[in-house]
């Protein structure tokens, strides 16, 4: 509302009255507290005079007879508000008062304090006045002090007034309260008179505007009225030849556009384009899908906010250098990008922006990054087991001392223990190879899966005794009888177990836990060893990959034990999971349907 010209308007009246009021208020408050003050002042002076001269013409009397004339005046006195009248010595001691009980006493003593304006009296032999504000900050006495001096100039005593301010106070409050009510009534007629000089002004352009509004969503057949000849009928004139210009413009780049929103929407590559300052201006359904942004208004937002925000190492900056990056790769999340840049110009050869494409080459990146870590793990896992044996072969070749034939025996075996790695390997090989390409024969049959996994812990309770670990079987309920490959079954179960093994420390537990819930039989196995880092459990099941490389060759691990275990159990239309906490253990769950 407050965005209106109109009620700009007001408000400036509103504000300008306002301000005007209060300081004319401001000024007539201080000047009527000022002239009332003047007026008690006056009166103060005159109150004191007289004094004076009832004190002077009966100087040689007594203080008792002063303490009479004080009473007597104070009793017939006019002067309401005067409250106290003190007459003090030189010594500011009260010899006569109004207060009886302040007689005899200091000044300083009855009021504990010392008045300013006596004291400047006492001192000075000047006249004094001082205002006395109470606990909340408001003046509600005004002291007087009027010297009495000889001829000789020295000060003999001091008449001390003290006056009640109630009525200025009062007066002055009244006047604040007329004050504000003018200043309401002001601002009212302000309000009401800006309000419909306002309207006079923004009534033709709102009605403009409105028509204006109207052209802007495609009704450009409409024309606008021109009712005057100033600015704002010269506006309407403007708008109604606009309206020509843009319609007979628009409708020779809608077929285009048309045709380019097409090609644009139904584009499997991304496609984003930016002006020469950075501004998206447009972005096909691939790019969102492609940067993982959904119902959201790209528009909005600059380039580089983009590329911060979808974790893209490139800026607008770099747009500029686009020769070289033609082909850079990027990853956003999981999907790798290709992205090229082309600039598009004006009329004059002027780079006016540029066009963002998005290649996704997620499954072509993942399988030249697959071919290569196979071909490197294969190699690594060959390429060591070879190293080794020719290393004992060329040392056998070149003889050993007939007394060193058991040193002989060691080599031999170390050579049979690497040819088996190497034939486990290839053998683990063969078997991914069939299980990748379906050539895999299954064998199966109905057994109990409860009995084969209670064979598969006592072959390896002898492993586990001699790390000093204990297996615990938990049933929680009967499994019910399984068909399948039992030897593959037994395999995985076999792999698990072992690696459970492996991976737990001596005087470890291990507890494999059977149940069948909800039409589904699980069988899990927990360890207390080790752990896996959290970072490298989304990976546990690629192949030849492994937590600890070095620990898992020397325990004898190829690194595909988890890939074929996973191929097998997802062949038997079930499924594996692994969770650990890294230092505390692991639990690798598997389940099948009944």
């Amino acid at each position: 509302m407050f965005r209106s010209i109109q009620w700009k308007i007001v408000i400036i009246y509103f504000l300008l009255v306002f301000l005007a009021m209060e300081i004319i208020g401001l000024y007539i408050i201080n000047e009527l507290e000022q002239y009332h003050k003047n007026n008690l002042t006056k009166s103060l002076d005159e109150t004191a005079n007289f004094l004076e001269f009832q004190i002077e013409e009966k100087s040689l009397m007594e203080a008792p007879d002063i303490q009479k004339i004080v009473e007597r005046w104070f009793l017939g006195s006019l002067e309401s508000q005067i409250r106290e009248v003190y007459i003090l010595n030189a010594e500011r001691d009260v010899i006569a008062s109004t207060v009886k009980e302040a007689v005899n006493r200091p000044v300083g003593e009855v009021l504990n304090f010392d008045p300013p304006c006596v004291l400047l009296a006492s001192f000075t032999g000047k006249k004094g006045t001082d205002i006395v504000e109470n606990d909340r900050g408001e003046a509600y006495l005004m002291d007087y002090a009027f010297p009495i001096q000889n001829s000789s100039g020295k000060v003999e005593k001091i008449i001390y007034l003290r006056a009640k301010m109630e009525q200025i106070n009062d007066t002055l409050s009244e006047a604040k309260n007329i004050l504000t009510y003018a200043t309401l009534i002001a601002l009212i007629i302000t309000v009401f008179l800006g309000s419909l000089l306002a309207r006079s002004i923004t009534s033709p352009i709102k009605e403009v505007t409105s028509k204006a509004k109207r052209m802007a969503e495609g009704d450009f057949d409409h024309r606008l009225g021109v009712k005057s000849n100033d600015e704002i009928g010269q506006l309407t004139q403007m708008f109604n030849y606009m309206a020509g210009q843009l319609k007979d413009t628009l409708g020779e780049i809608a077929s285009e556009k048309g045709k380019m929103e097409a090609i644009l929407t139904y584009l499997t590559d991304g496609v984003i384009a930016v002006n020469d300052r950075g501004d998206i201006i447009h972005a096909n359904p691939s790019a969102l899908r492609f940067l993982g942004i959904e119902n959201e208004n790209l528009l909005d937002i600059k380039l580089d906010q983009l590329f911060s925000r979808t974790g893209i190492d490139m800026a607008f900056e770099d747009l500029k250098a686009y020769e070289a990056i033609k082909d850079k790769i990027v990853q956003v999340k999981d999907v790798v990008i290709r992205v090229e840049v082309a600039p598009f110009k004006n009329e004059e050869k002027e780079i006016m922006g540029y066009i963002i494409v998005f290649q996704d080459i997620t499954e072509q990146h993942k399988l030249e990054t697959m071919q290569k870590e196979f071909v490197a793990n294969v190699s690594h896992e060959l390429r060591t087991p070879l190293t080794s044996i020719r290393s004992y072969i060329e040392t056998l070749l070149e003889g050993v001392p007939e007394e060193e034939k058991e040193l002989s025996r060691d080599f031999l075996r170390v050579i049979n223990s690497e040819a088996v790695r190497m034939t486990r390997l290839v053998k683990d090989l063969l078997q991914l190879s069939k299980l990748d390409y379906q050539q895999t024969e299954w064998n199966e049959s109905r057994f109990d899966l409860e009995e084969m996994v209670e064979q598969v812990v006592k072959k390896l309770e002898i492993t586990a005794k001699e790390k000093n670990q204990t297996i615990a079987i938990e049933k929680l309920s009967p499994l019910p009888v399984f068909i399948g490959d039992k030897d593959r079954i037994e395999q995985v179960i076999l792999n698990i177990l072992s690696n459970a093994i492996k991976y737990t420390p001596d005087n470890g537990s291990i507890k494999v836990v059977m149940d069948y819930v909800g039409g589904n039989i699980r069988i899990i196995v927990e360890d207390n060893g080790i752990g896996i880092p959290e970072d490298d459990l989304p990976r546990i099941f690629e192949r030849f990959y492994r937590v600890d490389k070095a620990r898992s060759r020397e325990l004898g691990g190829t690194g595909l034990g988890l890939s074929i275990a996973k191929q097998i159990i997802e062949a038997h239309n079930g499924n594996i999971s692994i969770s650990s906490v890294q230092g505390e253990g692991t639990t690798v769950t598997i389940q099948f349907p009944a």
